[in-house]
Formats: C-alpha cells, structure tokens, sequence
C-alpha cells in the first residue's frame, strides 16, 4: 500500500489494504500495528528501509484516530502502540545508526511533520539525552569534586594546630622506640604547649622521665596525666601501652594487673596481656590470655575482636612444642 503525508508517497512492505470509500478496515489497521511491532522489535534490520518505519507511524496514528473518533473501542490497540513507541524512543539512537541521521532530516524536510509527531524528531530527542547526559555527569563529578575538596579540608587537613600536635606526638613515639629519650621529653613538651588538656603527651613524657633516671619529672607528668584522666583504669591502660612500646614489659604488666583487678573482663587489657606475653616469647601465656579474649569476645559479641583472637591462637599453636598440650576451651 502506497502511504501518502503531504504529497510524499511511501511504500510501507506488509501493508496491502482492502479498502472501502478510501478507508482501510480496523483489521487492517490492526495489521499494520502487528507490522510496526515487529519493525520496532528488530530496528537493526531497518538499514535499506529508510524511513518507512515513520511513514508506518503516520498512518496508525491517522487512521487509529478515525475510528476512535467513530466511537470504535480502540484502546488495547493505543496500549500496545504506546508500548512499542516507548521502545523506539528508548532506542532512538540505534535508530539513527541504522537509518542514518542526515536521510531522517532530509526526508523530514519534505514530510514536515509537526513535533506531536515525535518519531519524526527521533534525533532531536537523541540530542536531548546526550546532553542530560552531560549535565547529570558534570553535576555528579561536580559534587564529588566538592566532596573531596570538603574531605581534604575537614578531614585529610587537619587544622594547623591539631596537625603541629599530631607531628610532635608521632615524633615522640618514634623517638621512644629509638630510645632517645632526650627527644622524647622536646617532642612531648612541644605537644603539651600545644594541648596542656590532653594527657597522652604527658604518660609518654613521664616514661621517657623514668627512663633518663629523672624521677622527680616523671612523677609529675605522672601525676598530671593521673589528672586528666576520668577514670583510673583509662590511665592505666594509656601507660600500659606506652610502657609497651618502650619495652618495658613488667611495667606495662603492672599497669594491666591494676586495671584487671578492677575489670577483670577489660579486653583492651587482655589484649595487651597477650601482646606482652607474645614479646616476651611465652607462648602458653599468651594461648591462655587469647583464649580468654576470644571467649569473652564471643560472650560480648565483639565481633571485631572474635577473628583476630583466632588468627592468633592458630599462629601461636604453631610455636606450641609438640610435647606441651593446647590449652582448652575456657583457659583451663
């Protein structure tokens, strides 16, 4: 059937009309929309079709229109056309490959359809999504870029003062595990002048104090950093650590014993305790410690703490001799 839109004739393949007074039956019309489904459904068999696809649209419109007009039910046809058309817009682009975007315009010219008749418009719409495309791309590296600037400033830099504190401190620790206790005790009182409020700087001064035999600094900047505190065994366990690293063990030992009398379920401590006994190479202790930490992690459902448990008791179980026997469940 020869379709005719403004003095433009198209031979649509498939449609052969049987017509009465010059209008096709709706069966007929129901074909053609079988037609363009299938079209639709496979757009890359298009390619030697130009655009008889769109004078197909035209004329579904056109006549669906008519008998809707004659009062004829034609919304399950509307629905499945609708259906398709979304299809073809969402495939827009694949159209105008096939069919080629320059031959879509020039025919266009000589149809001139109005814009209601968007598939006609198809690389007009195209054109659109690029650049929604572009905009939500630039909008979304636009506020990561915001977000990272946001990061840096708030969070990778620090303010000048807490990045001065945080340097002197890190200077400190490093001084310690070199021994230069010398070092230890500047670095530290740079920190203090810094944040007098916070105790850290004073637990690492006092031992790097005790170390250098200067017994009367190390108990004051005990007794200051003692103050800071709102609980004893927080003090304790800070010293603890900081005696750890230093390598004086059976000091830090003695920080654990205080806060485990007081807590004896304090897993930072045990912990610790097992890191110690790991130092001083006492494999049972540090099973038995372990073992604990891992019961009482499962108890409390530290979840973090439970792998890290396991992961040393099965390293640990290597260095076990083989004539000594793995402590049980429980610590027994």
């Amino acid at each position: 059937m020869l379709l005719k839109r403004k003095g433009i004739k198209y031979n649509v393949p498939g449609v052969v009309s049987v017509k009465r007074q010059g209008i096709p039956e709706l069966d007929e019309v129901r074909q053609w929309i079988e037609g363009y489904v299938k079209r639709v459904a496979n757009l890359r068999d298009e390619r030697d079709r130009g655009v008889t696809l769109l004078a197909l649209r035209d004329a579904i419109e056109e006549w669906l229109r008519f008998y809707e007009s004659q009062g004829a039910l034609v919304e399950p046809e509307w629905i499945r056309v609708r259906n398709f058309d979304a299809l073809l817009e969402k495939n827009a682009a694949l159209f105008l490959k096939v069919v080629g975007k320059r031959r879509l315009q020039e025919e266009r010219k000589q149809v001139a359809p109005n814009e209601e008749r968007w598939w006609w418009w198809l690389d007009k719409k195209v054109e659109e999504e690029r650049k929604k495309r572009l905009k939500r791309t630039a909008t979304i590296l636009g506020g990561v870029a915001l977000i990272l600037v946001a990061l840096y400033f708030f969070v990778f830099r620090l303010p000048p003062r807490e990045q001065q504190y945080l340097n002197a401190l890190t200077a400190a620790e490093q001084a310690l595990q070199n021994q230069a206790f010398e070092e230890v005790l500047t670095h530290c009182q740079e920190a203090i002048t810094i944040f007098p409020e916070r105790p850290t700087p004073y637990v690492v001064a006092a031992i790097a104090a005790e170390k250098l035999g200067k017994t009367r600094e190390a108990e004051h900047f005990h007794q200051s950093a003692r103050a800071l505190y709102e609980k004893e065994e927080d003090f304790f366990l800070e010293e603890a650590g900081w005696y750890f690293r230093a390598g004086m063990l059976e000091e830090a030992k003695g920080c654990i014993a205080r806060v485990l009398q007081k807590d004896p379920e304090n897993l930072t401590a045990l912990n610790l305790l097992g890191s110690i006994y790991e130092a001083e190479d006492n494999v049972v202790e540090a099973l038995k410690v372990y073992q604990l930490v891992l019961d009482l992690a499962e108890k409390k459902n530290e979840i973090t703490l439970i792998p890290v448990a396991k992961m040393k008791i099965g390293m640990l179980q290597l260095r076990l001799p083989l004539s000594l026997p793995l402590p049980s469940p429980g610590g027994e």
